[in-house]
């Protein structure tokens, strides 16, 4: 559309107080905004629904677009209070409508309609106009034979698929297309000469099912195959292969057909089936109930071991409803909380007292989230964990809490004695010491090495090649490590004096966590060590400095190996919070005192556990922290003796 449209849509925002203006045209199922004036993004979910029932059929009412969910949210996101619509024109099969949206209140639509009246006329004329003068947009050429047959070899040739055309029998190849250049790695000229080159690129396992391709095809059916073959350099694709029979006079002519690349299609289908596969072992041995409700609430799926816990097979649940299997006290809480997942798209939790097999009671803690299909709710997948157990203990605890309540009072009086006596300027100083006889140590440990086997290899010529690589290797390997020292150094000194500046780019923080975590492939494995990860499907996009995001999840990721024995686990989970995501490492490791934990981020600091100092110079977790704040985050540590870390990141977009 040209500025004049806009132009008006401006003079239309000017006379009635509008922020927004659009005109959306219709044409059967199309819709497009043709021009608009202020912000709007044209692809945002609400405004498409909004756009939906303005063209649907003869038109949703005002007063109904305005009590809809897709109209509040669209509102609220953008501040609007006003809302009015008109379709001002017909044309060519054709509808135009006017949109308007206000932070203020319009006046009525009447008013509204005579204010813009003039304006309204304007738009019909240049519209009209436009439609009227498309029949003489596009002239017709006529083009020659030579000219349309050099345009089919063009054509063919330029797309890649490898089009081809044999005899009856197969046995020679009177037309193949140049993309078999491209798919196989042979010429045509070669292909026409030998049509074996073919047959020896398809994959030995697949040949037998190739062989039944070539019956079918003389059998004068048309077929279809999906096989893998290698091209002329070995390199492994997979192919669709079709094939059509021509016949006449009941006897085929010849054969026609294609052969398609599908190698990544055929990944992303195999990796689909995998993983379908491992969600079935998934649900298969979960320890949880996980069920499937359909639209009225009965069961249509639910795990073997979850039905087990009420002492059922999974079929004996199936088909039968909810509540029938729910204690009759629950009912009304219940229905309440169906009501609450019903008017929402997140995961609603509960809880609620299940009757077993038996009318014995067992407490299970749903998660709930509804599956909708067009908008429409038409079932409910859920989670429930089994806490019987866990209410037992919970009012064990709460028993507990009152004797705990005095003793805890004392406890936070004598620590907070206690924190009154220390010299904020001693305890500084008592920091930077050790800090400054840590890194002196870290320095002393590789220079020692250094000086040491170059002393050796200076004062004993003859030694043998074997020792000098071996003691070469050593020398080159501390210096390493007293560089990486060194480095760390001045990127602590140049984080803490604030002249380091970040260098902003959109970073995956999902890629970013698994090249982490690539780089402790030996150290896991040497530790049996099993890393748990949960990402949503959603990809997690940030404005951040990548490599000193790198640095920080390396530094968590590094104490999680460190600290954690044998056989433990470590947890990656992300989670998206609207504008901001946050990133929890998590390991089963010796954990941190709870005493400790407000100094773990502090300048200098240095913890000791269970008698197990953290090693390093006492600045990782600093510069963590540093970082973190550098990109306006937040950071906090959960800690337990012996039990395990958590660390919190949250970070904006």
């Amino acid at each position: 559309m040209s500025g004049v449209e806009e132009k008006l849509l401006k003079e239309i925002c000017s006379r009635t107080g509008g922020e927004v203006a659009f005109i959306l045209k219709k044409r059967g199922a199309e819709k497009v905004i043709l021009s608009f004036c202020g912000e709007l993004n044209r692809e945002e979910k609400s405004l498409l629904e909004i756009i939906k029932m303005i063209t649907s059929g003869k038109g949703a009412a005002l007063s109904e677009i305005k009590k809809s969910k897709p109209y509040k949210t669209f509102c609220a996101d953008h501040g609007y209070n006003s809302f009015y619509r008109e379709m001002f024109l017909e044309a060519e099969k054709a509808g135009y409508y006017l949109v308007l949206f206000s932070k203020n209140k319009l006046p009525d639509s009447k008013t509204v309609s005579g204010k813009i009246s003039a304006d309204l006329e304007s738009l019909r004329k240049i519209l009209s106009d436009k439609s009227a003068d498309k029949s003489t947009e596009f002239p017709h050429y006529q083009l020659s034979e030579e000219e349309v047959q050099q345009t089919i070899r063009e054509t063919i040739n330029s797309v890649n698929i490898v089009l081809y055309s044999t005899s009856a029998d197969g046995s020679e190849f009177n037309f193949i297309t140049e993309a078999v250049r491209t798919l196989f790695g042979y010429s045509p000229e070669e292909i026409y000469q030998n049509k074996y080159h073919l047959l020896r690129s398809v994959h030995p396992s697949d040949f037998t099912r190739f062989k039944h391709f070539i019956a079918k095809l003389r059998n004068k059916e048309d077929a279809v195959i999906e096989y893998r073959m290698r091209d002329r350099f070995v390199k492994e694709h997979w192919v669709r292969h079709s094939g059509i029979p021509l016949i006449k006079n009941n006897e085929i002519v010849r054969i026609v057909g294609v052969i398609q690349e599908i190698t990544e299609e055929k990944n992303i289908q195999l990796r689909l089936e995998k993983s379908e596969e491992r969600f079935r072992m998934l649900i298969d041995t979960a320890e949880d109930l996980i069920f499937v409700l359909d639209g009225f609430g009965y069961f249509s799926m639910v795990n073997k071991n979850g039905a087990a816990a009420l002492s059922y097979l999974p079929e004996e649940m199936l088909g039968r409803h909810f509540l029938e299997f729910i204690d009759k006290e629950d009912e009304s809480k219940i229905a309440e909380s169906f009501t609450k997942i019903l008017n929402s798209d997140g995961i609603t939790t509960f809880e609620t007292v299940f009757l077993d097999r038996f009318d014995k009671g067992v407490t299970f803690e749903i998660n709930a989230k509804p599956m909708l299909t067009n908008g429409e709710v038409t079932g409910m997948l859920s989670f429930g964990r089994n806490v019987t157990k866990r209410k037992i203990d919970e009012q064990k605890i709460k028993d507990l809490n009152s004797k705990l309540i005095e003793a805890s009072r004392i406890i936070s009086i004598e620590r907070e004695r206690a924190r009154n006596k220390i010299s904020v300027l001693e305890e500084v100083n008592k920091l930077k010491s050790e800090f400054i006889s840590n890194v002196s140590h870290e320095m002393r440990t590789p220079l020692a090495s250094i000086v040491g086997f170059a002393e050796t290899l200076v004062s004993d010529s003859d030694l043998p090649k074997e020792t000098l690589d071996e003691f070469c290797n050593i020398i080159l390997m501390e210096g390493k490590r007293l560089a990486k020292l060194i480095n760390d150094i001045l990127d602590f000194s140049k984080l803490e004096s604030g002249e380091e500046e970040l260098h902003k780019t959109s970073v995956s923080i999902r890629e970013l966590i698994e090249e982490v975590l690539k780089g402790f492939e030996d150290q896991i494995k040497e530790k049996h060590l099993v890393v748990s990860k949960e990402y949503p499907e959603v990809k997690f996009l940030i404005n951040a400095d990548r490599d000193r995001l790198f640095k920080a999840f390396w530094n968590l990721i590094s104490n999680a190996v460190k600290f954690t024995g044998e056989g433990g686990r470590i947890s990656v989970i992300l989670q998206d919070f609207g504008k901001e995501i946050e990133i929890a490492f998590t390991d089963t490791g010796i954990g941190i005192r709870e005493s400790d934990l407000p100094n773990l981020f502090q300048k200098f600091s240095k913890i000791e556990n269970s008698g197990a100092p953290i090693g390093g110079t006492g600045f990782g977790l600093v510069s963590v922290k540093q970082i973190v704040d550098l990109h306006k985050g937040f950071i906090k540590a959960r800690s337990q003796v012996n039990k395990g870390t958590t660390f919190i990141i949250r970070l904006p977009k």
